[in-house]
Formats: structure tokens, C-alpha cells, sequence
């Protein structure tokens, strides 16, 4: 068992859990420390508020998944006594050898019991998939869904042609409450998208100042578009249940469609033996969505590709979810599932084993930045013009010259085509001022992760540096 402090963080469900983990080290807080003669678990006590110590314990003997026990209280998992132990481990505490307590090996043949009660649980994805395919697809359920789905969609156009109608300026607390409750209703047709994208809606109206709403338009116009498609593609569906979804676009997850990995696996949206390594990590507020979201851009040795990974974190559940952080070592990832998507499509996995990433990582991934600009801003700009698709995709900038015009950046490639760089403050991103600080005139040898903007404000067309990546290490700039 190699607990290393990057596969605590790993495990960790917040930072606060890692720090409340790692004082009770720091404060003596352990005794009798054991470990099992084949290292495959620790346990030990931990003193708390009570009289009595916590019993806490680590099983690695499935090290892909393992299983964390305290007899504390805490719904947090795993608790700050186990996480505590765990680091406790990786700093060097004496461990003593031990045979294995009688009710941890109990506990044990349970789990194993019941793993073998559940067979279909315990199969591969692939197994499931194949499993999957071979039945039947239950038509009349497809349609009575998309019928219900259709008469949800029909409603919320009425909604936003009443929004519309009544004129934004005219949107007082009164009537966002109402549309709040209309809002609301959309939960009981299957489109959960539809009605997020709504509940976005409403947060934008809160953010106007003045008489700029900008932002709101542009929702209203997202709606708009989504609405359409949503109609057009359910009313298809609906004629031929039998057919497969969309798979080039990421209209199912918008209507409100949540993949299963099986889902995913059976279109063949998957990659084996996957290595990605992270480009940039960030972690905001979404009040549309009520949940913090941990994002992170990584980059596709086999393809090439930027993918994103998101872990959402409802507020209600704060405590009880995993936060993610930055990664600092490349993933080998036996399945690496890709949901359908558009630039950055949304990547997922179960299992990860990590290892060091080397200058030879860093190169290829130079190596694989986009040396021509022009082709990027068109790209970017196709992208952007369709209002269901992705409004800040994330590329690889191959640097040349870099240079001050005003109070910005400006990039140029080989062919003089020039970006210039801005901070998207409404992103929560301000990273301008930390590249400055680092970016040399000659930009050899240098690639630059970045978000493209196209400000409808100012008509500026723009990137956002996210990371810089020379052969020695990758700059986070955010995280």
C-alpha cells in the first residue's frame, strides 16, 4: 500500500476535510497505530470531544476502492478521522504490525458476500453495455417520455414569449416570483435542461445594472434556439423511437438526458487506456444551477484533444461531495468516457492510476498547440455563431512573439496574425497581470492554454490565458 498526499487529495471530499485531517495529525491526536502484515489496511484511534477515542481504518484490499470506517458521527465521508489516518500514513508515523481485528474481517465477508449476491453490479461497463444492447428498446416508453417531453417544451415557449411580452425593464420582483413558480412546473415534463436554462434566466436579471442587459438577451436567445432544436429533434425522435440519440451534438443533455456510462459505452463514446494530463483547474459559483462547479481542462495524448471534466457540488450537499482540485501528475485511465459535445466535449472516468509527468509530456503537448491563429479565430467564430454550442471553447495557442499594446498582451504567430489577451472578470477569471509578470518577448518553445472570447459588448475578439506550458513544467494561472 503506497498512500502517497496527491491520492489523499484525490480522495478527499473538500479542502476543509483535508485540513481538518491533516491538523489531527499535527496534534497528536493518534494512538495505536496498526498495520496489516500484507499493507493492505490501517487503522488506529483518534481522540475526539468524547472520552473515548474514534476507531477509524483505511481497507486498501481492493485498492481501486477503498473503504473508509470511523464509528464517529460524521455524514462527511470519508470522515476527517479517516482522512487524518491517511495522512498519517503518508508522513511517516510509526505503523505496528497487527493481526487483523475480528469485526473489521466481518465486515469484510460481508462486502464480499454481497458482491457476489449482486453479479450484475460487480460487471465491467463493457458488460453492462453489451447487456444493454441486446434488449429490446421499450418503444411505447420512448414515446409516452418524448410526448411528455414535447408538451414541456410547448409550455415553456409559452413562458418565454411571456417574458418577452412583458418586456424586460417590466420584470419587477413580483413577476420573477411568478416566474419563478412557472418556472418550477417545467421539473414534472422530463426537461431538466430546459428548465436550468430558465433558472439562469432569472440569475442573469438579478446581475443587470442599469439598463445593460446584455447578458440577459443573450440567455433569452440561448433559450430561444434550444427551444427549437428541442422540438425539432423530439418530434424526429418521437416518429423513430428506434433511432439512436445525438451523438454529434450535446442536445439530450440540454433537453435534460443524464448519460449513464453504459449509455456511452454502447455508442462507443469511450477510449481505452487513455493518458490526459490537466491544463487548467477552476472552481466556480453556478446560482443558475445552485451547486459550485470544479472544471478542469485536460489535454488527450492519443488524440490531441482538450476535454473538460466537471464535478458538480449542489449547495444542499456541500459537505457530503467530493471537491476536486488540481492535478499535477498525468492519468492512465483504463475507460475514458466522452459525453457527446461540440470543442471540449465533457470526459468522465472511474478508475485512475497516476504517474510523474515527464519534459517528453510537456513537449507533446507544445508540440500539439496551433501554430496558425487565423485558423483558430474562424474555427472559434464558427463555433460561437451557433448559440447552443460552446461560447468560450478552450484551445492550444503555439506561442511566437508576445508584446504590449496598451494595457494588454498581444500574441503573434509566424504569420503576423495577432490575439489579444483579456480577463473575463464576469468568468471569475483575472490572470492578465500573472503573465505578464512571466511571458517572455521570445516565446519560443511555449504553449499557452486559453478561452476565446468574443465580447458582443465591444466587438472584441479576444483569448484568456488559463496556463502556460514549457518543457520543464506547466504555470497554472489560475490554480
Amino acid at each position: 500500500m503506497n498512500i502517497t498526499v496527491q491520492e489523499i487529495e484525490l480522495l478527499v471530499p473538500n479542502a476543509s476535510a483535508a485540513k481538518n485531517g491533516k491538523d489531527l495529525v499535527s496534534k497528536n491526536k493518534f494512538s495505536n497505530l496498526k498495520i496489516l502484515a500484507d499493507g493492505s489496511l490501517i487503522w488506529g484511534e483518534c481522540a475526539g470531544s468524547g472520552a473515548n477515542p474514534y476507531f477509524c481504518s483505511a481497507d486498501y484490499i481492493n485498492a481501486n476502492k477503498p473503504v473508509f470506517r470511523c464509528n464517529c458521527p460524521s455524514k462527511q465521508f470519508p470522515c476527517k478521522h479517516s482522512i487524518g489516518l491517511l495522512y498519517a500514513f503518508a508522513q511517516g508515523l510509526q505503523f505496528t504490525v497487527a493481526e487483523i481485528p475480528e469485526e473489521i474481517v466481518n465486515k469484510r465477508d460481508k462486502i464480499k458476500q454481497r458482491e457476489e449476491k449482486n453479479v450484475q453490479e460487480d460487471m465491467s461497463v463493457k458488460d453492462k453495455a453489451s447487456k444493454q444492447s441486446d434488449k429490446p428498446k421499450n418503444l411505447k416508453g420512448i414515446i409516452r417520455k418524448t410526448e411528455a417531453q414535447l408538451s414541456g417544451v410547448e409550455v415553456a415557449q409559452k413562458l418565454l414569449q411571456n417574458i418577452v411580452q412583458m418586456g424586460l425593464s417590466g420584470i419587477d420582483a413580483t413577476a420573477k416570483k411568478t416566474i419563478a413558480g412557472r418556472i418550477q412546473e417545467l421539473g414534472n415534463y422530463h426537461i431538466e435542461g430546459i428548465q436550468l436554462a430558465f433558472n439562469s434566466l432569472l440569475v442573469e436579471l438579478d446581475y443587470v445594472k442599469g439598463d445593460e442587459y446584455t447578458d440577459v438577451i443573450n440567455q433569452l436567445n440561448y433559450i430561444s434556439a434550444l427551444l427549437k432544436k428541442s422540438k425539432e429533434y423530439l418530434t424526429t425522435k418521437k416518429e423513430n423511437p428506434e433511432s439512436n440519440p445525438e451523438l454529434t451534438s450535446a442536445i439530450e443533455e440540454q433537453i435534460g438526458y443524464v448519460w449513464k456510462l453504459t449509455d456511452l459505452m454502447k455508442y462507443g463514446l469511450y477510449e481505452e487506456n487513455a493518458e490526459i494530463i490537466q491544463l487548467s483547474y477552476n472552481s466556480y459559483d453556478d446560482a443558475g444551477r445552485k451547486a459550485f462547479i470544479d472544471e478542469g481542462y485536460w489535454f488527450n495524448f492519443k488524440s490531441g484533444k482538450i476535454y473538460k471534466s466537471k464535478n458538480y457540488r449542489p449547495y444542499k450537499a456541500l459537505r457530503y461531495i467530493k471537491e476536486d482540485n488540481t492535478c499535477f501528475e498525468a492519468l492512465q485511465i483504463p475507460e475514458l468516457f466522452v459525453y457527446p459535445g461540440d470543442v471540449n466535449p465533457r470526459a468522465r472516468w472511474e478508475s485512475q492510476k497516476l504517474r510523474f509527468v515527464t519534459n517528453d509530456d510537456r513537449i507533446k503537448v507544445i508540440n500539439a498547440a496551433a501554430a496558425d491563429y487565423a485558423e483558430i479565430v474562424k474555427t472559434a467564430k464558427s463555433t460561437i455563431k451557433n448559440p447552443l454550442m460552446e461560447k468560450n471553447p478552450v484551445v492550444l495557442l503555439k506561442l511566437n512573439r508576445a508584446y504590449m499594446a496598451g494595457e494588454h498582451i498581444v500574441l503573434e504567430d509566424e504569420q503576423k496574425n495577432k490575439l489579444t489577451v483579456i480577463d473575463l472578470p464576469e468568468y471569475q477569471i483575472c490572470t492578465e497581470i500573472s503573465l505578464k509578470s512571466i511571458l517572455p518577448v521570445n516565446c519560443n518553445n511555449i504553449a499557452l492554454t486559453a478561452m476565446i472570447n468574443n465580447n458582443i459588448k465591444t466587438g472584441i475578439f479576444s483569448v484568456t490565458a488559463l496556463s502556460l506550458i514549457v518543457p520543464d513544467k506547466i504555470i497554472r494561472l489560475l490554480y
